[in-house]
């Protein structure tokens, strides 16, 4: 199976941190094999009469692609033509870990390889852990009963989309970056109750579209960056702005005392603490 060329930009990214470790000590590594690609797939159906599944994926550098619309708890599929990376599946109850096979001092080829995860979730709330590597993908989870989100990634290029309502009150949503490129769009949608947000030295856009349930306190630090915040006219919000020396660029109606930012509106609030390096800020309304 060819994959295409926009995906494959994420694997010299591997190949750096491993020159850079190099650099520090010698660890005898043996070049992983590529083989022909294979396909594993996965088909979770709902187990015993818990409110909540819990559900942890876990991957190296690749493509993920997560969408609602299953009639079973998790169902798709992954492609892998590195055998060593064949997929595993654990289950605990409530809980299901899907996640990559590993092997311990394991170089990778900067090209050809092929790992990509295409994975469909279904209508009973939701408890996700995902950690992943230095991956592409999209993470469509409009209309996806979630009651905690938490993402931790490397170097990636992700977008997360809440195009619809959550069907659920949501606790909490907690994303941790580093040199990326991401955007979480329609965090109104998804209506947590507290937001983290940390990134390194990257592109972040946060965008709090969407119907809001309950008041939404966030904490957003990022490193040397450009981030841009989005708020809808009409909803209510106060940021307020620490760090370094940050280039703000306000723009639509907002109130300015010092480093406090405020608009006006009716409903749920919107509340956020941002700590951020030296870097540029663009703060919408609109």
């Amino acid at each position: 199976m060819k994959i295409s060329s926009r995906y494959l930009t994420v694997f010299p990214v591997i190949a750096l941190l491993l020159s850079s470790l190099a650099c520090s000590f010698t660890v005898n590594m043996t070049e992983a094999k590529i083989g022909a690609p294979q396909t594993f797939t996965i088909s979770e159906t709902v187990s015993g009469d818990y409110p909540t599944a819990k559900i942890s994926i876990e991957m190296g550098a690749g493509e993920l692609d997560i969408q609602g619309g299953s009639e079973k708890l998790v169902e798709g599929e992954v492609q892998y033509n590195i055998p060593e990376w064949k997929p595993e599946i654990i289950r605990d109850g409530s809980n299901l870990l899907i996640r990559q096979g590993r092997k311990e001092n394991l170089r990778i080829p900067t090209k050809d390889v092929v790992n990509r995860w295409q994975l469909r979730l279904g209508s009973t709330p939701i408890d996700l852990d995902i950690a992943a590597g230095a991956y592409r993908g999209t993470l469509n989870l409009s209309g996806v009963a979630l009651t905690r989100l938490n993402v931790q990634d490397g170097a990636s290029q992700a977008e997360v989309r809440f195009d619809q309502p959550n069907p659920v009150q949501m606790e909490s949503l907690r994303y941790r970056t580093g040199a990326s490129e991401v955007s979480l769009i329609g965090l109104g949608n998804a209506s947590p109750a507290f937001l983290n947000f940390e990134g390194g030295t990257g592109s972040y856009t946060l965008d709090f579209s969407g119907r809001l349930q309950q008041d939404l306190d966030a904490s957003i630090s990022a490193g040397v960056s450009s981030l841009k915040i989005i708020i809808p006219a009409g909803t209510p919000a106060r940021v307020v702005i620490t760090g370094g020396l940050n280039n703000v660029q306000p723009s639509g109606t907002w109130r300015i005392s010092n480093n406090v930012y405020e608009t006006e509106g009716e409903g749920p609030k919107i509340n956020i603490n941002l700590n951020m390096g030296v870097g540029n800020l663009e703060l919408i309304s609109q």
